[in-house]
């Protein structure tokens, strides 16, 4: 189940307003940009290194990232391993383009942490991001579920991250995302990181969906 948790307190704005203050609403479908990012190689990482360093890796890892999502205005999932996903709720253009700082500060902070670093190989990250509809609602036992963004969106900004492997990109978003940026923020600076757009299957769906990439300096 591919979610985000929320514990009901103080929810940053302007981009969490659609998901509403009322613990016990119905499901509704709002519009949302949606960011998955991850640790490149973890399963190699953890193979290398002590339980204790591990366990320092993922705390710098998480530390860092939740410091990016608060600056953007996201809502942070619970971390899974070496994985956190992030959700903005509202007007397109300003959701995406929200989405969009993001994963480049993500990136930008890693490559910071990694000069920084004085043992170990450089760590790499993957990025991938779509907006579009989803579901926001509770998923679980009466009670005890919790809050959570389901739909394709969501499944479609996780096989993009998951496909930064494959095409040797720092970070992949669709085009639905980049063009709400494009058509409201045309002089944005990041949108000049990513060349023309391309074609992608994603495993399981019938149509593929078009996506940019981008890496790294």
């Amino acid at each position: 189940m591919l979610g985000f948790g929320w514990d009901g307190g103080r929810m940053p704005a302007p981009h969490a307003a659609g998901l509403g203050p009322d613990r016990s609403a119905a499901p509704r479908s709002v519009f949302a940009a949606v960011l998955f990012a991850d640790i490149v190689g973890f399963t190699r990482l953890c193979e290398t290194l002590e339980p204790a360093g591990t366990f320092a890796l993922l705390s710098g890892f998480h530390e860092r990232m939740a410091l990016a999502v608060a600056d953007h205005d996201a809502v942070l999932g619970d971390p899974v391993g070496d994985g956190i996903m992030a959700v903005w709720c509202g007007p397109a253009p300003a959701a995406a383009r929200a989405a969009l700082h993001c994963g480049f500060a993500m990136l930008e902070a890693i490559d910071s942490w990694n000069r920084a670093r004085r043992d170990g190989l450089p760590l790499r990250i993957g990025v991938g991001l779509h907006a579009g509809p989803v579901i926001i609602g509770r998923v679980g036992a009466a009670g005890h579920g919790k809050l959570g963004a389901f739909g394709d969106t969501v499944n479609v900004a996780h096989r993009l991250e998951r496909m930064t492997r494959t095409r040797r990109s720092d970070i992949i978003v669709s085009e639905e995302l980049f063009r709400a940026v494009a058509r409201h923020h045309p002089a944005e600076r990041r949108l000049a990181s990513f060349p023309a757009a391309s074609r992608a299957d994603i495993p399981g769906r019938a149509e593929g969906v078009a996506i940019r990439m981008a890496a790294l300096a």
